[in-house]
């Protein structure tokens, strides 16, 4: 991915004509030359079943609490129960719903 980004930026230095916007593409390069990693540290137990939170992407162990939503029940932290789901933008996160019931009378 560093390589990628390199190219396009080198590129977009070439073809860019302002000198300002061109020093500043070169102050991003070496930056990124300096540091050519995109590398996040993450904490979790690998031996721990876990699912992660929606909102917040942090690891959820099996035994903690929850909250899900009713729509497309993604699992979210108990912190986030009452706002609105992040991944289907619907409903809410921890709300009670018996949700769409179809039986065969209601067609008769």
């Amino acid at each position: 991915r560093k390589q990628c980004i390199n190219g396009r930026v080198r590129e977009a230095v070439v073809s860019t004509q302002s000198t300002g916007i061109t020093t500043q593409m070169r102050k991003i390069l070496a930056a990124c030359e300096k540091n050519p990693t995109d590398a996040h540290k993450v904490q979790y137990d690998q031996h721990n079943p876990f699912v992660l939170c929606a909102s917040s992407y942090q690891p959820i162990y099996r035994g903690k609490a929850v909250e899900k939503c009713p729509l497309c029940t993604a699992n979210y932290m108990p912190e986030q129960k009452g706002q609105i789901c992040c991944v289907c933008k619907v409903s809410e996160v921890g709300k009670e719903c018996i949700g769409l019931r179809i039986f065969p009378g209601q067609f008769r």
